[in-house]
């Protein structure tokens, strides 16, 4: 036996002599992830469906266009839409205890998100509750014209082609229409309702309706 090998560390030397068996290696290797498998995956099976909450309802056609210019412009890179259930979290985020005794994010909120737009960081603040903290529109408007207007050493950019880029009806509907084959329960009253509701409207009227649908279907006082 070499020095070399002497010196080793007994996690060393167990990794040498499995990896110099290929087949050894393999076969614990799919053990491993067998495992892991069986521990992580039938959980969700035995949960059984997401409890869907009645008040929650889907975008309409305004909103929906909205929530297509959000994801366009990556807004959900620095915003995210999840409450977590710690005190001083929902504390934040529910100033004015609008959302109940359990004002945290839940599963029933997102049954017609496709795709989900939790997002991960909070360069921006969490925008899930914004139809209680701020449902001023004009406001939106201005901080989506020049964001250093309404919030001084704000990082955010200015987006004020969204009010210039108008809306496609048409598009909308396809939308619509795509989001009914994965269980979104649009009528063909929502479909009627489009036309009216985006016409004459920009990409920035909409990414606003969107904004200010966050959390409203949930409010608990009105």
């Amino acid at each position: 036996m070499s020095e070399e090998h002497k010196n080793l560390t007994f996690y060393e030397k167990l990794s040498e002599k499995i990896e110099s068996k290929s087949l050894k290696f393999i076969l614990f290797t799919t053990l491993a992830v067998l495992i892991g498998g069986l521990v992580e995956i039938p959980p969700f099976f035995l949960m059984g469906s997401v409890q869907k909450i009645e008040s929650v309802k889907p975008y309409n056609a305004l909103e929906l266009a909205g929530r297509d210019a959000y994801q366009q412009e990556g807004c959900f890179y620095c915003h995210t839409q999840v409450i977590r259930p710690f005190k001083w979290e929902t504390d934040r985020w529910d100033r004015n205890r609008e959302y109940g005794p359990e004002p945290f994010s839940k599963a029933g909120e997102f049954v017609y998100e496709h795709p989900f737009l939790w997002g991960s960081k909070r360069t921006g603040p969490d925008l899930s509750h914004e139809a209680s903290l701020n449902n001023n529109a004009s406001w939106h408007r201005a901080h989506l014209m020049n964001p250093r207007e309404t919030t001084p050493g704000s990082v955010m950019p200015a987006y004020p082609w969204l009010f210039e880029s108008k809306l496609d009806a048409a598009e909308v509907k396809s939308h619509m229409r795509a989001l009914q084959t994965v269980g979104v329960p649009y009528t063909q009253t929502d479909m009627d309702a489009a036309d009216e509701l985006v016409k004459g409207k920009t990409q920035g009227d909409a990414l606003i309706a969107y904004i200010l649908k966050l959390g409203r279907d949930t409010m608990v006082v009105k």
